[in-house]
């Protein structure tokens, strides 16, 4: 075909193909490997042909940038073992074999790259079987395109939600705690203790649920001052927790009182508890040679059935209610003053 038969326009035969030409004028068209050719010099993406062992035949200058080469046909014949890490070059292998072998085009794929200098990169990928001219499966064809930014801005949203779940649960925490005792506070045990109980009735076991009062807090207070009052709390929460065990809970829940959740609990296990705190307490009235020696408790308690309905909050009561009959039955029974 002679130029003079293209200046009103022709046929062209480019591969088999027939595509229309024009001359002079913006609205030109040229063969395919000419807008081959600007897609892979102009496109941001890295677009890449592979062949059936995975090399490269022919790559974007985006992506022969990114790869850190001077020009595009650097990179025939070469692999992602040849750039990447062993990690990553491994994965993109065998997801390139998978795909020619189940004609299965990978499409929006998020690709983490592992360079031999260390570095990390992420690329958005999608991937599909590269066919022949009698449409057989050859290679690959892919593009990639660089989605780093966007990994890290979400990786560091996820870093600053988990900081915050963090904070979240430290204010809960302290939230949940009495501050002079270290102890749960009512708060506290108002979370725990319907878990535990949910928990036992689940098992078929029971809670046993032992109230305290320190006694004379209010006459030490008002003869020794608070801070002494303070001391003699410290000293009964500390005594409570060394004689209890890590399953059980143990709460301040006023000004004065203490509650145990005594998990798995027998009539046997609260009794060795129960005299366990008894033994510590006398042991430290006889061992401390300030005021602190008058340090006493009250105690009753309640063991509660697994079949039970009753809430924390009222087995709460009742432990209450047989913490003071015993501590009425102990007043009744000191001897009279003598007139």
């Amino acid at each position: 075909m002679d130029d003079d038969s293209l200046d009103g326009g022709g046929m062209v035969g480019v591969g088999g193909e027939f595509v229309p030409l024009r001359r002079g004028g913006p609205e030109e068209l040229v063969d395919d490997r000419y807008l081959l050719d600007a897609l892979l010099a102009n496109t941001p993406d890295h677009v890449y042909f592979k062949d059936a062992q995975s090399r490269f035949l022919r790559i974007s200058d985006a992506l022969a940038n990114w790869l850190g080469l001077s020009d595009p046909s650097d990179a025939i014949g070469k692999t992602d073992f040849d750039y990447f890490g062993e990690e990553h070059s491994r994965k993109a292998f065998a997801d390139e074999q998978l795909l020619m072998q189940t004609d299965r085009p990978l499409v929006a794929i998020e690709e983490q790259e592992t360079w031999a200098d260390g570095r990390q990169t992420w690329v958005s990928t999608t991937k599909v079987p590269l066919r022949d001219r009698n449409g057989n499966v050859a290679g690959v064809f892919g593009i990639s395109r660089d989605i780093t930014e966007r990994k890290q801005a979400e990786e560091l949203l996820q870093e600053q939600a988990r900081l915050l779940a963090v904070q979240a649960e430290t204010l809960e925490e302290l939230a949940s705690r009495d501050e002079l005792t270290g102890l749960y506070n009512r708060r506290g045990l108002a979370t725990v203790g319907p878990q535990m109980l949910y928990e036992a009735r689940l098992a078929g076991s029971t809670i046993g649920v032992v109230f305290i009062d320190l006694d004379g807090l209010k006459s030490i207070n008002d003869h020794l001052g608070h801070h002494v009052g303070d001391q003699v709390l410290q000293a009964a929460a500390a005594i409570l927790a060394k004689q209890t065990r890590p399953t059980d809970v143990v709460a301040r829940v006023g000004g004065d009182e203490f509650c145990l959740l005594i998990h798995d609990a027998t009539e046997e296990t609260i009794s060795s508890i129960t005299a366990r705190i008894d033994a510590a307490i006398a042991n430290h009235n006889q061992t401390t040679e300030t005021p602190l020696s008058t340090l006493s408790l009250s105690l009753g308690s309640h063991l509660a059935d697994p079949s039970s309905r009753r809430t924390i909050t009222e087995l709460m009561e009742r432990a209450d209610s047989a913490m003071y009959d015993s501590k009425r039955r102990r007043t009744d029974d000191r001897p009279s003053a003598s007139k």
